[in-house]
């Protein structure tokens, strides 16, 4: 039986019914009480968890047990075992061991990997697959052809020579069956073509292959310990591994302070993943992400890695449709974010985007406001202090934005601005953290991929004018970046906002890979990570 055509089935043993369900041929089958995310679904009042446990098929015969918190009971029988032992960490199991939910008594399956359904593998085609090195035979036609004709047109180059001048000056070249030689002829040279083609994307799938391979041996050095001690993964590899970026695990390896905050952000995340829902929706927000992503992704002035962390800028929690968002400034106060990385007016003012335009957030129902000129001018005028800008002493023509009814408003000057403008807004990325930005240390230093968007935060604290004639307060030129913000002021808020953009690179696209489905997710954030270390740091998110 091929492994292809076996799953994985679920059978309640015979005092629960019987009930056999399957066949699951995904990487998982989540049990518990929530309808929308799990296969198996149980009614709350047998006391089972919204996510109770989930069993992991990797590879044909390797199965895999878990909890999805420790306090959900979980009981395995191995084998013809009479008593179960508790599930507290991944366990590896096997077709025929069974295991219980909420207590030994409770609702008890019984493992199987089991053939699909003949419809099932019916409807599956084999035509056109490829051998397990990708040749066919028509390739091996093609390229005896060509060594044919290579060995044919090698041999004797003056003689040939001689025989094609006479053929010309003669005639004889126009003789029925001197043109159908040349039409055969012809057709050798594009078979030659062809095989060459073929070569070339022979070469490209081996090198594909090759690093197929490297990941799958990655792969298996986690699956090894799955059902050991998980803890032995230490979250600076994780990050490195997941992020596909070594230079991530290395300066969260030197760095204990980002590394505590990074981990504390992971873990807000794992326990209430809602703020971050709308990244999985098809909506217009979902689409504006994926554009800067791949406008970003496009620059060849930024380095890999900094491009793997910046798309997570406009990863904003609960983030509005258009150009506008309440955010906590580095003064702790409510400020509105504009355009796709939500840029406070002080930030983009000392990122070095000049055509912006002052606003002012309004807690509250802002009707007046909204309605009266001479009031968004005085509410203009604190952010222009606030920013260390000269007051205005005339009216300034404005308008305002309601960010949700009754709750909350933007009050701006009217024109165009550059946080809305998204090749401004890469443009400046560019200057301010791109390759050769100055102040920086180098990016495959690991400290100035971290620095690189501390900077981007750092911003919105007074004094720190990277597009101004006068030094900035921060130096990021050396050193960690915890220590660059070390009694700085804002610098915790700093520090926290791009430990929050790491763990959001690590944290959503391992959630998009194990609980959604993939192509839509590829779509929105293109790089996405193996399942299984995202399954040993979505474990111990959960558990430590």
């Amino acid at each position: 039986m091929a492994g292809e055509d076996i799953a994985l089935y679920l059978t309640l043993t015979p005092e629960f019914g019987g009930t056999r369900f399957g066949p699951f041929e995904g990487i998982e089958c989540r049990l518990g009480s929530n309808k929308d995310r799990c296969h198996i679904t149980i009614p709350d009042g047998l006391g089972v968890q919204r996510e109770h446990c989930k069993v992991l098929r990797q590879g044909p015969a390797n199965l895999i047990l878990t909890p999805t918190e420790r306090s959900a009971g979980l009981y395995l029988w191995k084998g013809d075992a009479r008593s179960p032992v508790q599930v507290s960490t991944p366990t590896a199991v096997r077709p025929g061991d069974s295991f219980a939910l909420v207590t030994p008594d409770g609702p008890r399956f019984i493992i199987e990997l089991a053939r699909l359904p003949d419809d099932v593998i019916a409807s599956r085609s084999n035509k056109g697959k490829k051998t397990a090195r990708g040749l066919t035979a028509e390739k091996f036609a093609n390229e005896g052809r060509r060594m044919a004709l290579a060995r044919l047109f090698t041999i004797g180059p003056l003689q040939l020579l001689s025989k094609a001048y006479y053929f010309v000056v003669s005639g004889t070249i126009w003789q029925p069956r001197y043109l159908i030689t040349g039409v055969i002829m012809l057709g050798g040279y594009v078979a030659m073509g062809a095989s060459s083609c073929a070569a070339l994307k022979f070469k490209a799938d081996a090198f594909t292959a090759t690093k197929k391979a490297d990941t799958c041996t990655e792969n298996l050095a986690y699956a090894n310990n799955m059902g050991g001690s998980v803890e032995n993964f230490q979250f600076d590899q994780l990050a490195a591994t997941i992020l596909g970026v070594p230079e991530i695990g290395t300066a969260l390896k030197k760095d204990d302070q980002l590394l505590g905050k990074v981990k504390e952000e992971a873990k807000s995340i794992a326990a209430n993943p809602d703020p971050y829902s709308w990244m999985f929706e098809e909506t217009n927000r979902v689409e504006d992400f994926a554009k800067f992503r791949e406008r970003v992704e496009k620059s060849d002035s930024l380095d890999v890695a900094t491009k793997r962390l910046v798309p997570y800028l406009a990863a904003t929690k609960n983030r509005l449709q258009g150009n506008w968002d309440a955010v906590l400034d580095s003064k702790q106060a409510e400020s509105c974010g504009r355009g796709p990385i939500r840029l406070t007016y002080r930030q983009a003012k000392n990122l070095g985007l000049t055509a912006s335009y002052l606003d002012a957030y309004v807690q509250g129902d802002a009707t007046v406001e909204a309605n009266d000129d001479p009031t968004r001018t005085k509410l203009l005028a604190k952010t222009a202090e606030a920013a260390g800008e000269p007051t205005p002493t005339s009216e300034i023509p404005s308008t305002a934005e309601i960010l949700r009814q009754g709750a909350a408003t933007c009050v701006y000057g009217m024109g165009d601005d550059d946080r809305e403008n998204e090749n401004k807004v890469v443009g400046m990325l560019v200057d301010q953290i791109g390759k050769d930005a100055e102040g920086l240390q180098n990016p495959e230093d690991g400290q100035g991929v971290v620095a690189r968007i501390a900077k981007i935060f750092a911003a919105d604290i007074p004094g720190n004018n990277w597009a101004g004639s006068r030094p900035p307060t921060l130096s990021f030129a050396k050193g960690t970046v915890a220590g660059s913000l070390k009694d700085a002021p804002g610098g915790d808020w700093v520090l926290a906002k791009t430990a929050e953009v790491i763990a959001r690179a690590m944290m959503i696209p391992c959630d998009g890979v194990l609980n959604r489905d993939k192509k839509k997710v590829e779509a929105t954030f293109g790089h996405l990570p193996d399942a299984v270390p995202c399954l040993v740091l979505n474990y111990r998110m959960s558990h430590e």
